[in-house]
């Protein structure tokens, strides 16, 4: 049952025009999100403590005093922490202002810009287009990588500091040493395999209708692992690669893919990031209940208490609707 629902303009919330990205966040036991509203320019900080009643706190907008320079068209925003430091921050990405703007969100009332940069700065090269980010820590360091899509590859961001980001290794479409499928970029996830001890990062490419797999275990010096394209090696629902999740089952590393045009999504084996294997695909209008897959866009992995299952839930573009996957057995899902 739907809990509680707010919109732009009212009760105080005024950065939800064009509501793209979110994520959550606890501050001493309470629990919070921020938004990005794209059409806005802007970022909303929301009081999620009590689901039935959500509360707008702060807000902040391209251009407001105090540093806020990269918000403008923003789109993706992850949340994170530093060693050594108490406060809480958020990366947010802008492909309007082809940047990142850093924030202090540890007084959700009260959000402070710390830091932002912007391509072609600084030994930023991979900016233009900014459109997703993730975060992973590499040795007591905290790193950004970015996914820019009018510059077709990834920038590493040392976030560390968050007073003073830094430019760290970028890869562009055609590099050599595998960086082939790289052409206008979509979405990326860290993650780590079990048995090995380096950090990964997979990237869907909305040009190529591909996934490329990146090492970035040192973020001084990308390496390419693998990549593939949709229609080779068992790859169906591939093209125009949008969203994409990771999850592990009994030891094993998965992706799951959405194809805003194939309408369906693609279960990857990525547990050997050198030879990523296709696992099952199911498309809008299959039978068994694959009815809300047409224009796929965003996915995210999640279980339920008392339930041993894994399922993932897909945005529909197309169909302004959502489908629920159960995603336990990689090789035979279900709706």
């Amino acid at each position: 049952r739907a809990a509680d629902a707010e919109t732009d303009g009212s009760n105080s919330f005024t950065e939800l025009a064009g509501a793209s990205g979110v994520d959550t966040f606890t501050i001493d036991g309470t629990s919070y999100a921020i938004v990005t509203g794209n059409s806005d320019n802007g970022v909303q900080i929301i009081d999620i403590s009590d689901p039935t009643n959500i509360v707008a706190k702060d807000a902040q907008d391209d251009g407001d005093a105090g540093g806020f320079d990269e918000l403008e068209g923003v789109r993706e925003v992850k949340t994170f922490t530093v060693d050594g430091d108490t406060n809480t921050y958020a990366i947010a990405v802008s492909p309007t202002d082809d940047g990142v703007q850093i924030l202090n969100i540890t007084d959700p009332t009260a959000i402070t810009a710390t830091d932002d940069e912007t391509d072609g700065s600084n030994s930023f090269t991979e900016l233009k287009g900014a459109i997703a980010v993730d975060v992973f820590t590499i040795g007591g360091g905290t790193y950004a990588i970015v996914a820019a899509q009018s510059d077709d590859g990834v920038q590493i961001i040392d976030i560390s500091d968050p007073t003073n980001i830094v430019a760290k290794d970028a890869q562009d479409d055609g590099d050599s040493g595998g960086f082939d499928r790289l052409d206008g970029p979509r979405d990326v996830k860290v993650f780590t395999v079990s048995g090995d001890s380096n950090t990964y990062a997979i990237v869907t490419s909305l040009a190529e209708h591909a996934v490329q797999i990146l090492n970035i275990t040192d973020p001084t010096a990308i390496t390419a692992t693998d990549s593939e394209v949709d229609g080779a090696n068992s790859f169906t629902e591939l093209e125009d690669a949008f969203g994409v999740d990771v999850f592990t089952i009994d030891s094993s590393t998965y992706a799951i893919v959405t194809g805003f045009v194939d309408d369906g999504v693609q279960i990857i084996d990525i547990s050997d990031p050198t030879d990523i294997v296709a696992k099952d695909a199911q498309d809008d209008g299959d039978a068994g209940g694959f009815d809300r897959l047409d224009g796929p866009r965003d996915v995210k992995v999640f279980t339920v208490s008392g339930d041993s299952n894994t399922y993932a839930i897909v945005t529909s573009f197309a169909e302004h609707a959502v489908q629920i996957l159960n995603i336990t057995d990689p090789t035979a899902i279900t709706a």
